[in-house]
């Protein structure tokens, strides 16, 4: 049996959209299909889903970038709870991100979606500026 704690235990990942999307309704989860880091393999690419694989005070960071007069809201969900967001809003390109630092427990599932109300025209995301979804286990 292992003498590590979970507090010892490391659990990352970061991961971004490789399309734009358009025209998106409201409570869309967004699917992060391009994979960059899984440390704990927590974050699921099919449904877009982080299931948390240790429990711990843990920092989630969204980043959002629209184009040509588009705007969006993202919401950070857990377990059917909103708690984070960030807007962005663009006559040109333009990106926002937030950070969230909250208690999670092992087994929790935390997703990204589109705000019910405003949404409009194109998130982007390329190699000039990716929309993605990343977190760590601070303890």
């Amino acid at each position: 049996r292992s003498s590590r704690s979970s507090d010892d235990v490391s659990v990352a990942f970061y991961v971004y959209m490789s399309t734009t999307m358009t025209n998106i309704g409201g409570h869309h989860t967004l699917v992060f299909d391009a994979v960059k880091l899984n440390i704990g393999n927590g974050y699921h690419p099919i449904s877009g889903t982080f299931i948390v694989p240790i429990r711990g005070v843990y920092v989630f960071s969204l980043s959002v970038r629209v184009i040509d007069g588009s705007y969006h809201s993202l919401e950070l969900v857990r377990n059917g709870y909103v708690v984070g967001a960030v807007y962005a809003s663009a006559g040109n390109p333009a990106s926002s991100t937030s950070a969230t630092t909250i208690q999670v427990e092992e087994g929790d599932e935390l997703f990204v979606r589109t705000k019910m109300d405003y949404n409009n025209g194109t998130i982007y995301s390329n190699e000039y500026g990716y929309t993605s979804f990343a977190g760590w286990k601070l303890n």
